[in-house]
């Protein structure tokens, strides 16, 4: 597969892809029609996965599942030495850190340390090619709500690309610019709001202590009541 790893899948070769995933472990079907990446190791098959990944949501999914469970059937040095002639070596980047967020594993953090060691992050880009219409509603969602295990590859997503085949209660994080950007919008959205309201729209991907926080530093709120009765609305609302 060498000097093959930068070029983009074709349409027609990602079912092959997804046979060849099959063949290490991952839960998925595909078929060996022909391509052009030859006869790859198992960890030239990760690394072209999680380049077309951006490509096929679906093998996002498929790719932190297999890591998630099987990590140790792949060589970390053979997978460290794939991604230099990835076009996109940070998608890796992203894998892992939904990998790790579900196995919850001291060792894979180390493996995954390893094989990303001096892996630079992209530059402010949607990981997903596609799925969105270029500066639609979804998209400039995408971006002002981005999980923080994106963007710390330099990408763009809500999707958490967690199978709920692997049991766990596992969610992608926001960070507190992102939240702030979630609170604005939930402002907007609602005359008035309580802890629950924004709970549930974070689902998970904050905690009730942080949550509390935001509400009670977010200059563009405030408040009416206390403890469980506490109400929230945008100051800007007020004004008006």
């Amino acid at each position: 597969m060498t000097g093959s790893a930068g070029l983009p899948l074709q349409a027609r070769e990602i079912p092959r892809l997804y046979a060849e995933l099959e063949a290490v472990g991952a839960r998925v079907e595909g078929k060996r029609v022909p391509w052009r990446f030859g006869k790859p190791s198992p960890e030239e098959v990760v690394v072209l996965a999680a380049q077309a990944s951006r490509q096929e949501p679906r093998l996002l999914w498929a790719l932190v599942e297999l890591l998630a469970r099987h990590y140790d059937r792949f060589d970390p040095l053979k997978l460290r030495r794939a991604l230099p002639g990835a076009r996109w070596p940070a998608t890796l980047g992203v894998a892992f850190e939904f990998a790790r967020l579900v196995a919850g594993s001291a060792e894979l953090d180390d493996v995954a340390s390893f094989v990303l060691a001096g892996v630079r992050p992209a530059r402010g880009e949607r990981f997903f090619h596609g799925t969105r219409a270029f500066a639609g509603a979804l998209a400039r969602r995408d971006a002002e709500e981005s999980l923080a295990e994106y963007m710390r590859w330099g990408y763009m997503s809500r999707e958490e690309p967690i199978a709920k085949e692997l049991g766990s209660a596992a969610h992608g994080t926001l960070a507190r610019p992102q939240r702030m950007n979630m609170l604005q919008r939930l402002g907007e959205r609602s005359p008035e709001f309580t802890l629950g309201d924004y709970l549930e729209a974070l689902r998970g991907r904050a905690s009730r202590r942080q949550a509390t926080r935001d509400l009670a530093t977010a200059p563009f709120l405030v408040c009416a009541g206390a403890t469980r009765g506490a109400r929230y609305r945008l100051r800007s609302r007020l004004v008006g």
